[in-house]
């Protein structure tokens, strides 16, 4: 970068040399010597005076014809020194503009290129699961640093998509992992009774067939978020208690192996505008976490209805309700603030082994988002908690038709 920077320094300061020695031997081109430079010299009237050179001739009649020939000898002698002496001095000058230049290139070259060392040194350091390094370039807003604030905010948008593609990989498995255990649950339970009567066969395969359905649209819609982003969440009319059901329905078989009472407890017609199969999915989450962590012999109550803007019940209030109350080991309350949050692990006071993942709750507050709607919770350590989903209600007069 110095070595293009003085080459191209030393170039200019050639052709502009080049220019002025062209131009200064054009103008001395025949350039009569002044006659304030010559005269006669006293006491003898056949020697003249030229600047500082005398010339005398013999013949005084050639005297004339003579001293114009001596003026041109001496006009052309004048005019090529002084062209030597040009380029002595200017070939001189441009040696030690090319050597200045050089020093002071290879400066500036290391002073303003700093930037972009600091950049390649960022862009090598980078390695292939940790894209935290940033640039953070001091300094006035010019080229550079612009171009190292574009970088960053490249590297932040990168970061992004890199942490977004790791949580899609950990909420396919959540998610994926629930349908399985409830198809599993139930087949196995229908196959180790013996006396299991053709009613209940059928029943477990409809949970079963029911939940491989979900499995099914789960994966479509984790294809879809993989390819444009979050699954767009449907607007159509959703009746809360046909949820509850469903949802109750599903885990019925591993609450019965765990020792645990399953209730659902719906209070009128509720229905909202959404996704039945995401809000299918929130509650599912919800209910699976809850059969998990509940003590055997308790019980968890899966409820639905309507309340006002105060959250008292009421029957035709502007917001529907959905809860998942269990008896289990109950949530600290500086751990509540942070239980919906993503990847958060809280401890369910059974042991430092005994933890639970908070995605499957990430999953259900986005859900709830998506529908214009709140999570709330709950908990008192050692009673037990109540898991609340809260979304605007459809009025009586749109309860046909989404709003």
């Amino acid at each position: 970068m110095s070595l293009l920077y003085s080459g191209v320094v030393f170039g200019l300061g050639a052709i502009l040399v080049a220019l002025v020695y062209v131009g200064l031997s054009r103008a001395l081109a025949g350039q009569p010597v002044t006659e304030t430079q010559v005269r006669t010299m006293e006491g003898d009237p056949s020697c003249l005076q030229v600047g500082g050179v005398i010339l005398c001739e013999r013949s005084v009649e050639t005297r004339e014809v003579t001293v114009v020939d001596e003026l041109k000898v001496v006009e052309k002698a004048t005019n090529q020194r002084a062209l030597e002496r040009f380029r002595t001095v200017a070939f001189g000058g441009l040696g030690g503009l090319f050597v200045v230049s050089l020093v002071v290139g290879w400066v500036l070259a290391g002073r303003f290129l700093a930037p972009v060392g600091r950049i390649t040194g960022v862009a090598r350091s980078i390695g292939e699961t940790d894209l935290s390094r940033r640039i953070r370039l001091e300094g006035p807003d010019d080229e550079l640093k612009r171009l190292a604030d574009t970088f960053d905010a490249m590297l932040a948008r990168v970061e992004g998509a890199f942490e977004e593609q790791r949580s899609f990989i950990h909420e396919a498995s959540h998610e994926l992992r629930n349908p399985l255990a409830v198809m599993r649950t139930n087949v196995e339970v229908a196959l180790a009774d013996p006396d299991a009567s053709p009613d209940e066969l059928r029943d477990a395969l409809a949970v079963a067939g029911r939940s491989a359905e979900r499995m099914g649209v789960l994966v479509d819609d984790l294809l879809t978020y993989a390819r444009r982003g979050a699954p767009e969440v449907g607007r159509e009319r959703v009746d809360l208690g046909v949820v509850v059901a469903e949802a109750v329905e599903g885990f019925r078989a591993a609450a019965s192996a765990r020792d645990l009472r399953l209730v659902a407890e719906v209070t009128g017609t509720v229905a909202v505008a959404g996704d039945a199969g995401r809000l299918t999915q929130a509650l599912s989450n919800l209910v699976a976490n809850a059969v998990r962590l509940a003590p055997p012999g308790t019980m968890v109550t899966v409820a639905c209805g309507r309340a006002d803007e105060s959250g008292r019940p009421a029957a035709e209030g502007p917001w529907a309700w959905t809860t998942v109350t269990d008896e289990g080991p109950g949530i600290d309350v500086e751990e509540q603030a942070r239980v919906f949050e993503r990847f958060h692990r809280v401890p369910t006071g059974a042991g430092d082994e005994a933890v639970r993942s908070g995605l499957g709750l990430t999953i259900v507050r986005r859900i709830a988002l998506a529908h214009g709607g709140s999570v709330g919770l709950r908990s008192t350590p050692g009673a037990g908690s109540t898991f609340s989903i809260w979304l605007p209600a459809l009025r009586g007069e749109d309860v046909g038709s989404p709003a």
